[in-house]
């Protein structure tokens, strides 16, 4: 899911990881050679569904964009371009009557298999990587495999009722590193829970982070393509636990996915997001 910093971020002894932060959440990791040591870089469930291959998809959907600033808080605009809208606004939304059908999300779902919904694909939500080898099957979620690289597509969407307010709704994520361990070495952020949205910089209250649409409500996206740069390690052990939600000014809804990549003598042997 999106939106940019190029940093550095350093790993175990003997081994530093860089993740691809323009553009991608905080767990693209691709070894190289200098050593040095590591800063690296939720929620109450609601309704859970989670997207498989070979179930029905969504009704036919219309792509939306975040209102402008300028324009009329109840404005839903449709039709737009993927790239278009601009950023919502940042004033904190006004206190909500307890009840309000607009405080809370009333879904979560995680695509781990089968087509995006929505009509996007990765490289809508990062238009910077495309064409860098960074994912397979742009408009398909689950696993992949470059012959250098190993990871998953994975979209992310939270709903709410279409008359309601988009801006009132952010996306959130963490990602918890449940075992982490390459070329022997255990890295420092094992076991640690990660706020995985914030340590990007992005802004993930619009586009290209954020992708909206109608279609069964007013739903909210971002993806996200984890993986590992397996061609440059011997070994690695490194399952990790998401939990991706959207949040409105009353609570969220949430969803949990994981990912779980093993790597013997240079050869990837497990590659599996569920």
């Amino acid at each position: 899911m999106s939106v940019y910093a190029q940093a550095q971020v350093e790993h175990a002894p003997r081994r530093s990881f860089t993740p691809v932060r323009s553009g991608l959440l905080q767990h693209d990791l691709a070894p190289s050679a200098t050593p040095s040591t590591v800063p690296r870089s939720v929620y109450h469930f609601s309704r859970i569904r989670a997207v498989h291959a070979g179930e029905a998809s969504t009704p036919p959907a219309t792509r939306v964009s975040l209102p402008p600033p300028e324009a009329d808080e109840s404005t839903i605009f449709v039709n737009q371009p993927p790239t278009g809208g601009s950023k919502a606004p940042t004033a904190p939304p006004a206190a909500v009557p307890k009840g309000d059908s607009c405080a809370v999300p009333f879904a979560m779902t995680k695509v781990t298999s089968g087509p995006f919904q929505g009509g996007y694909t990765m490289d809508d939500y990062f238009p910077k990587h495309t064409g860098k080898g960074l994912w397979s099957h742009p408009d398909t979620a689950g696993s992949f495999d470059t012959g250098k690289r190993a990871g998953s597509n994975v979209q992310l969407y939270g709903t709410f009722p279409s008359p309601c307010r988009p801006e009132l709704f952010s996306l959130a994520q963490t990602v918890t590193h449940d075992k982490a361990i390459f070329d022997g070495v255990r890295d420092p952020d094992e076991g640690k829970t990660i706020d995985d949205i914030a340590t990007t910089k992005s802004d993930a209250s619009r586009p290209p982070f954020r992708r909206d649409w109608l279609g069964g409500g007013y739903n909210v996206s971002m993806a996200d393509p984890p993986s590992l740069l397996y061609s440059a390690v011997r070994s690695a052990e490194w399952d990790r636990t998401f939990v991706t939600s959207l949040v409105g000014s009353g609570g969220r809804a949430s969803v949990t996915w994981q990912s779980s990549i093993r790597v013997v003598n240079g050869k990837l042997t497990r590659n599996t997001v569920t």
